[in-house]
């Protein structure tokens, strides 16, 4: 992965997330693809918002994300090959994203968890605070979801979500940091509990 260096900015808003989403055509697109398939409580999340804003805050221009993952809320159709299918359908329509669709009303039990009760909740889930945020386009309008708050995404933090403290749970934090390379990607990423 190349990163090339450009001026850091600081993110404080969300109308300066915006201004980045704005800017990023290639993200646009997938927002307006994924409205496209109307589906039920349906948001964008993960690296797909937090990458851009950290990207901004250490001040590289990375190499784009083509990770996607769309997840919805329909607690009718639970059947796993309905998500595969969505995932095959938004390939043939824009295949330059690798898509992962997932119904939120069947993933919790990923983790053993209780089941969600929204898309929202779902994402509350995750693992860090600053990957618990999501964002979606209604008529050219954004809209942002923020589980745990912005503080982290906006002070370039990985901090695992209360229940990922638990001591069976803390190594999974640890791990997807390390996996995920993030200190490479973000030199002046702080890793807190």
């Amino acid at each position: 992965m190349s990163n090339i260096s450009i001026k850091p900015t600081k993110i404080q808003s969300e109308a300066d997330i915006t201004r980045l989403l704005q800017s990023d055509p290639w993200r646009m697109d997938v927002l307006r693809t994924a409205e496209k398939l109307n589906l039920p409580d349906w948001w964008i999340g993960a690296g797909f918002l937090r990458n851009l804003v950290w990207d901004a805050i250490e001040g590289v221009k990375s190499t784009p994300t083509r990770d996607v993952d769309l997840v919805y809320f329909d607690n009718k159709n639970i059947a796993p090959e309905t998500d595969w299918a969505y995932d095959e359908q938004m390939k043939a329509i824009y295949p330059d994203a690798e898509w992962e669709v997932r119904n939120q009303a069947r993933m919790h039990y990923v983790n053993n968890f209780d089941p969600y009760t929204s898309a929202e909740d779902g994402i509350a889930h995750w693992v860090e605070t600053a990957t618990c945020v999501a964002v979606k386009i209604e008529n050219e309008s954004l809209k942002y979801l923020f589980c745990h708050g912005t503080d982290d995404l906006y002070e370039l933090i990985a901090r695992p979500i209360p229940l990922f403290t638990q001591p069976e749970l803390l190594p999974t934090f640890y791990d997807r940091v390390e996996k995920k390379r993030w200190r490479e990607k973000w030199p002046r990423l702080r890793v807190e509990l």
